[in-house]
């Protein structure tokens, strides 16, 4: 069996990567800049993970749990504050989810026009 050096870097650079995946995760990204890093590593792990060969890595399992890491690191930064001030589309799109008001109907009572029997 032959084995490729360049398989075996692209796996050695992935869990590399994921140690540094472990960090953002474990931090409150808060820092633009960190969150900046964060997306930045991430696309580089994604395109690392593509590119790795299972047999390398002991299996689907191992890339499974790669791709659980990358997927709660994509919640954490999306979920993460961006900022003090909400930009013009945040508050756009805050304001068409509130529920509009509704007028309601107003039913007109039936009026019964009986003629009363007189004897």
């Amino acid at each position: 069996m032959k084995i490729s050096k360049s398989g075996l870097s692209v796996v050695q650079n992935l869990y590399l990567l994921q140690v540094d995946l472990h960090k953002f995760l474990e931090s409150d990204l808060n820092d633009p800049e960190e969150r900046r890093l964060a997306r930045e590593q991430m696309k580089e792990f994604s395109k690392l993970l593509n590119k790795a060969d299972p047999e390398y890595m002991g299996g689907e399992e191992v890339i499974e749990d790669l791709q659980k890491i990358q997927q709660d690191l994509a919640e954490k930064i999306n979920k993460s504050p961006r900022g003090k001030t909400p930009t013009r589309l945040a508050v756009a799109r805050k304001e068409s989810a509130k529920p509009k008001k509704v007028a309601k109907k107003k039913v007109a009572k039936k009026v019964s026009k009986k003629k009363k029997k007189t004897k």
